[in-house]
């Protein structure tokens, strides 16, 4: 990526679009929709997705019991 200020990172951090795309255009002297494209890299660099090596949550299964209690059974498998 293009050299950047560090307010830009600073901007994008703190949800400041607007400043960060103003920078963005006056620092590499370009026009407001290469800015914006320059905005949702930076972005998506300062702001990765979560690791999907991550195990997903397990299913929940919720049941009012006789008695008008909720039981909350977690992370069953098929026929349990």
């Amino acid at each position: 990526m293009a050299e950047l200020p560090d307010s830009v990172d600073r901007d994008i951090l703190e949800g400041r679009t607007i400043l960060a795309v103003k920078a963005i255009r006056e620092a590499q002297g370009i026009q407001l929709r290469e800015a914006v494209d320059l905005y949702h890299q930076r972005y998506v660099e300062l702001h990765p997705e979560p690791d999907s090596a991550q195990e997903a949550p397990r299913p929940r299964v919720l049941r009012f019991e006789r008695d008008g209690s909720l039981a909350v059974f977690e992370g069953l498998q098929d026929g349990q």
